[in-house]
């Protein structure tokens, strides 16, 4: 630990006190050095602390004024007068001044010579150097760690022991504290952490932010994600540049890790969710590998959002810190999930859109049931109401189907020769129907999402009127054709990946798979 101008005063055999500036009690001494010459600030520099007999001291109140203001604008430490040398008598000024300044001033006993001083600091650097050479050999047990693959919080806390400081693990994409769980930056960190740093300046390797609580240090850690590491020590000692350097290369090791590990395991749980869906797993084996997943059958809800259509790795990504167990697919505009009920919130979070929830799985064969369960609750999602499951769809929103019946009832009366003629003629009718009625009727906002030219949607748009015998001038009809679409989603009808869709009263390819 860094020697302090306190420490100097607390140690008894040095026999030394405050005369003035005692503010500045905290600063770190550097080096202590006899200097007799009118400026010392040729000679000393920031951290150093003045020993003299007084003899350079000036008499005059003004001189005196001066002396300390230069010594403080050189970031010495502070200042050691032998007492009963050859100093002024009148000292007030310097003092007033050193009080004002917040720049220590201290008096030595006559009979403690300046070199049991410079000794005392000497042996504070050496027992510092001590403890950094046995901190960066506890550093490499840890790297160990994390090369291995251990918790990422068991290792902060042993980094944090090994290095005898507070670490905190923020996470820049999220802007907010990662680890250690349940902790709170101090007030005002989060602010400077979030501000980007201005334009045109260069960004310093080790950031430090001045806290009444402590100053705290950050650096980057090399990973693959923006992810920074906050270091503070009480008493005011901060870590060296190499050990800082160090453990965000520890850390950023145990992140790769961590990042590699959690993209195989999602990759993984994406394929077995994919086997399940298409009927490919035996009972028996279906309950093994779901154990290994944290998850059970008659636990097990389906889920469905019409989230963002985001490529698997993505999605992974986003649900990185999410500790939770969770099987995801993603499959055209839909994302489908198994995740347990109390997991069904967090995972809907990160999601962004209505989760649609079936009843608990039970067994396999009741895959295509659950899923159908689960379009048909994800269609009375709102962001009122995010999270929806099946058994709660008694307390819905009228308008909307009420079972898979009623679904199929309605998109075959409606929208099933618009389906069969896609079916023929690959023509993608049901597909421009959708997005030409997201777009909110409007022909050039959805012409550019189709990347056709308005006068082919007007001619695909007038072929569905033809086929429904209903009109997009009339808002009954519109209500009617969008109600068709809604019972489309519930029934996965038309596919999602590829906007065409299979013929009224045809198994769709989602309930294939």
């Amino acid at each position: 630990m860094s020697l302090r101008i306190v420490d100097i005063v607390n140690m008894p055999e040095l026999r030394t006190r405050f005369i003035g500036g005692e503010a500045g009690q905290e600063r770190q001494v550097q080096w202590a050095h006899v200097c007799e010459l009118a400026d010392p600030t040729e000679w000393l520099g920031k951290g150093d602390l003045l020993m003299t007999t007084g003899m350079g001291v000036p008499k005059g109140r003004a001189g005196q004024a001066a002396y300390v203001q230069r010594l403080s604008n050189a970031g010495l430490a502070g200042m050691m007068i032998g007492e009963n040398m050859q100093g002024p008598k009148d000292m007030t000024a310097l003092q007033a001044s050193a009080d004002r300044l917040g720049f220590p001033v201290l008096l030595t006993d006559y009979g403690v010579p300046f070199a049991s001083v410079t000794r005392a600091v000497a042996d504070a650097w050496r027992s510092r150097e001590n403890d950094r050479r046995a901190a960066f050999a506890r550093l490499h047990v840890s790297a160990r760690m994390a090369i291995e693959g251990h918790d990422l919080a068991a290792l902060l806390d042993r980094l944090a022991l090994d290095v005898q400081a507070e670490l905190m693990l923020w996470d820049g994409q999220a802007a907010a504290l990662w680890l250690p769980r349940g902790a709170e930056l101090p007030p005002g960190l989060r602010q400077m952490l979030s501000r980007p740093p201005e334009r045109g300046t260069a960004q310093a390797a080790i950031r430090r932010f001045p806290l009444d609580e402590g100053e705290v240090l950050a650096i980057s850690i090399p990973s693959r994600q923006d992810h920074m590491l906050l270091a503070r020590r009480s008493g005011g000692d901060l870590l060296d540049y190499s050990l800082m350097s160090h453990l965000a290369s520890v850390l950023g090791i145990a992140l790769e890790h961590r990042h590699v590990e959690h993209e195989r395991r999602f990759r993984q749980n994406a394929e077995l969710l994919k086997e399940i869906l298409g009927q490919r797993v035996r009972a028996g084996t279906l309950t093994r590998r779901l154990h290994t997943c944290d998850l059970s059958l008659d636990a097990a809800l389906l889920g469905v959002a019409r989230a963002d259509p985001l490529p698997l790795m993505e999605w992974a990504w986003r649900f990185e810190r999410l500790e939770v167990p969770l099987l995801l697919l993603p499959r055209g505009q839909e994302v489908l999930v198994m995740v347990s009920s109390r997991d069904a919130g967090a995972v809907q979070d990160i999601l962004g859109a209505p989760l649609g929830l079936s009843d608990p799985v039970d067994s396999a064969d009741r895959m295509t049931e659950a899923l159908r369960e689960a379009r048909l609750a994800a269609a009375h999602g709102t962001p009122e109401r995010p999270v929806v499951h099946h058994a709660q769809i008694a307390d819905r929103l009228p308008w909307l189907p009420q079972s898979i019946e009623e679904a199929r009832d309605t998109f075959r009366r409606i929208l099933g020769p618009v389906a069969a003629h896609d079916e023929q003629s690959n023509a993608r009718l049901l597909h421009t129907l959708r997005v030409f009625l997201e777009q909110n009727r409007s022909w050039q906002a959805a012409a550019g999402v189709l990347h056709i030219h308005k006068t082919s949607l007007t001619y695909r748009i007038r072929r569905v009127e033809e086929l429904t015998g209903r009109s997009l001038s009339s808002t009954a009809d519109v209500a009617a054709l969008w109600l068709a679409l809604q019972a489309a989603d519930i029934l996965g009808l038309p596919g999602p990946s590829d906007g065409g869709g299979p013929g009224p009263g045809t198994q769709s390819q989602h309930d294939k798979d």
